[in-house]
């Protein structure tokens, strides 16, 4: 075993402890050593041609339902291209596997621009399009941290508001602005605004304020609800008008509700897979790699796949595994280790 392997061979163990270090409450909930690891069940990379035959990786991922579907995707296909990977997949919350990468006990993991430039760098309120917060996350984080932010794909897990069709419709609010205007003017009997507890957007610096601070609006929320529960309500248009989602939530595509257009109110949160340049040196392959996948991550693409995951129970190993084949680009081996033709 090489001392790259054995420093690997420990990373889950040191990820618990580098999560009960950081913080109360945000400790890392590494998985046990999965099948992945050992390439048992590698599929067979068909896409454009990418050679990661001499590649040893170490791939994480945040814990949430997303997370873990991009996370996977990169490991399935790095693994496909003949890499040996060790996977960290749901490992905890942003700062237990940002300090992972930064420890070198992960090399990459997909994060958020939005995240890359609020959380981690500590900057204010991000202005511009999604390319120019792209590439001022990139430029810093390079320099600072000799992090690098691979394009990142163009789904956005934002905040957004939505209402039901018909609530649109009758109450001509069809925009964040003409919603705060709404909120700012009504009394009793006028729009709500409830808001998912899950998501923490009541209390996010993000999330509610940044909507008070571009429309220079007070809002108190009509009430914080289960994900579930919210939706209920918002397409009843009763006791909540409007409801604060995330803009990839599966729920989204049932076509009861629909989002408010939003001309940059709220923080871009475009995934790019981010790598430290050491490794990104050794093997620019994983650049090709990620090149092919990144583009095809819609919002559409990631709300069928975490409705597969979130509303209809498959593991997101096995969605990513899917995805990828539906794709054309990676086919499963056959009983013999070939590939299927």
């Amino acid at each position: 075993m090489t001392i790259l392997r054995a420093r690997r061979a420990l990373a889950g163990t040191a990820l618990v402890v580098l999560g009960a270090v950081i913080a109360a409450g945000c400790a890392a909930d590494v998985p046990e050593a999965d099948p992945a690891d050992d390439g048992a069940d590698a599929l067979v990379w068909t896409g454009e041609e990418v050679d990661l035959a001499d590649a040893d990786l170490a791939i994480g991922s945040k814990e949430s339902p997303e997370q873990e579907l991009l996370g996977w995707l990169a490991v399935e296909a790095a693994r496909a291209a003949g890499a040996s990977v060790h996977q960290e997949i749901g490992a905890g919350g942003t700062a237990v596997v940002r300090q992972a990468q930064l420890s070198g006990l992960i090399d990459a993991y997909w994060e958020y621009t939005g995240t890359g430039w609020t959380r981690i760098l500590q900057q204010g309120d991000p202005a511009g399009t999604s390319g120019e917060l792209y590439e001022a996350v990139r430029d810093r984080d390079s320099e600072r941290n000799q992090i690098e932010w691979l394009p990142p794909a163009p789904l956005n897990s934002a905040y957004a508001i939505a209402a039901a069709p018909a609530t649109i419709e009758e109450l001509g609010i069809r925009t964040l602005a003409d919603l705060a205007e709404a909120l700012d003017e009504a009394d009793e009997t006028g729009p709500s605004l409830c808001v998912d507890e899950s998501t923490g957007f009541a209390e996010d610096p993000d999330g509610l304020r940044q909507f008070e601070r571009a429309f220079e609006v007070s809002v108190t929320p009509g009430a914080e609800l289960p994900t579930d529960e919210l939706y209920e309500q918002v397409e009843a248009g009763l006791f909540c008008t409007f409801g604060q989602v995330l803009n990839t939530d599966p729920r989204l595509d049932e076509g009861g509700l629909q989002v408010l257009e939003d001309a940059g109110t709220f923080t871009i949160y475009n995934p790019s897979f981010t790598i430290r340049e050491d490794v990104a040196e050794d093997y620019p392959e994983v650049a090709d790699l990620i090149a092919q996948i990144a583009p095809r991550l819609t919002d559409e693409v990631m709300r069928e796949l975490r409705a597969q995951v979130e509303l209809e129970g498959e593991a997101p190993r096995s969605v990513a595994r899917q995805w990828l084949q539906d794709e054309g680009l990676a086919e499963a081996p056959d009983d013999d280790g070939q590939e299927q033709g």
